[in-house]
């Protein structure tokens, strides 16, 4: 096992050893993402704390006691949806899913070879600049740089759109929600309303997200299909200084998903004795359930290949509504006209929270009578947004609407990708015209 390394401090024999990727590109490629991601740090400086050769840090042992406990566990087959429902949707208890999705094409399809393969010249998001303009690569240069990286913190594809994609949204036949979430409230909005809300990702080893909660109350589910996560959560009540550590970090360290894991979780739990810490590990074919409130983190600590999704249900809309119209004005105003007209009882729900706090909507007060907490997202939205049948997502609203709207929902769902189909084949005709060919480069 080698010493144990200060920040900054790498092993000589290591020191500036150059990554070997076997695309010419790849080092292009990277380097261009890096200086777009951060602009604190300079490229050279990725590998700079040298986790890449302190491999314990990710085989580390987690030690319960009375302050870890363990994330619940159940097997798939030993428990149904409205088991599920009862013991840990409502009662807002987060739960790892054993086998929840070792079913899925997408254990076979996701290998790291077959999305090589399948999705070669493909670019998916691995970054966003400091102008928010997503940062891209091309599926063969980033599991090219992911199998020789030597980062600290590495590059993590994480890809919300694929599913606007023609060749992406092949990945959506290799995986369904889980029966256990049958829900999904928020396609009650727009698609082109409705924020981001289901992502690939491929993070590599030393990768994760730091300790945070979820946007607008959504609950969620993420399942591996390859490699391996550890997971810490925090109760709801946990304030942000304890859960995120604030003031525990020393002069020179930084606040990375890995440094988090290594020393910063262990000085939180030293000054917090009291606190409550939950702690798991999510292997390949597991589900984990985060509710909605709960804070949490990620390491992953093998190359992992995953799909995870928020939603809204019955067993969160509350909180959800009370966000969303707080937080997003438009977005929440769409939200309310599409519920008065698909899903009336669901509309009168809100209505009656709306009564509940004397809480009024933005089409309800005086202009320029604007909340005094409200995001600066509110604009995202636009009021002229279409709220008719054919715009809905058909998923997770059985038994909310009526089935003729999910059934017009999913045949326009059908034929837009379709159109969108045949937009792409055009598109590509034309890049491939002989007055638009390009003498080819190599990789």
């Amino acid at each position: 096992m080698p010493a144990a390394l200060t920040p900054g401090q790498l092993p000589s024999d290591k020191l500036h050893r150059p990554e070997q990727f076997k695309h010419r590109r790849t080092t292009t490629e990277v380097e261009r993402c890096k200086r777009g991601e951060r602009t604190d740090i300079k490229v050279s400086e990725w590998g700079k704390y040298g986790y890449a050769w302190k491999p314990e840090v990710l085989s580390r042992n987690i030690k319960y006691d009375s302050q870890t406990v363990p994330i619940p566990r159940i097997r798939h087959e030993d428990i149904t949806p409205d088991e599920f429902y009862q013991r840990f949707a409502c009662a807002n208890i987060p739960v790892i899913i054993e086998g929840g999705c070792k079913h899925w094409p997408a254990m076979e399809e996701w290998s790291v070879e077959r999305l090589e393969e399948r999705y070669r010249h493909i670019s998916f998001k691995v970054g966003e600049d400091n102008k928010r303009k997503k940062l891209r690569m091309k599926m063969k240069y980033f599991l090219d740089y992911m199998r020789a990286q030597q980062d600290d913190n590495p590059l993590y594809l994480f890809e919300a759109t694929f599913h606007d994609n023609t060749t992406m949204s092949q990945m959506l036949d290799d995986f369904q929600v889980p029966d256990i979430f049958p829900h999904d409230w928020l396609n009650l909005m727009n698609r082109d309303s409705r924020p981001p809300y289901r992502w690939f990702c491929i993070g590599p080893k030393r990768s994760g997200t730091t300790v945070h909660t979820d946007p607008l109350g959504t609950s969620a589910w993420n399942a591996v299909t390859h490699g391996c996560k550890r997971w810490v959560l925090f109760e709801p009540q946990t304030s942000k200084r304890i859960a995120k550590g604030k003031g525990l970090r020393h002069k020179g360290e930084d606040d990375e998903a890995v440094m988090y894991f290594d020393f910063l979780l262990p000085r939180l739990k030293q000054a917090n004795p009291e606190q409550r810490v939950y702690e798991g590990l999510q292997d390949s074919g597991d589900v984990i359930f985060v509710p909605g409130g709960w804070w949490h983190g990620v390491l992953n600590i093998e190359d992992c290949i995953a799909v995870t999704q928020n939603y809204c249900g019955p067993d969160n809309f509350d909180v959800v509504w009370t966000e969303t119209r707080r937080d997003r004005e438009k977005l929440a105003h769409l939200w309310l006209r599409n519920m008065r007209r698909f899903a009336p009882q669901l509309h009168e729900r809100a209505l009656a929270l709306n009564r509940r706090d004397g809480f009024r909507m933005r089409h309800e007060r005086p202009p320029g009578d604007h909340l005094e907490d409200a995001s600066s997202s509110t604009s995202d939205s636009s009021d002229s947004s279409s709220d008719e049948v054919v715009d809905l997502s058909p998923s997770g609203l059985a038994k909310l609407v009526h089935p003729d709207v999910c059934l017009r929902a999913a045949g326009n769902a059908r034929l837009c990708g379709m159109k969108a189909g045949r937009r792409q084949r055009q598109a590509l005709d034309l890049s491939l015209s002989p007055a638009r060919k390009r003498p080819h480069l190599g990789n």
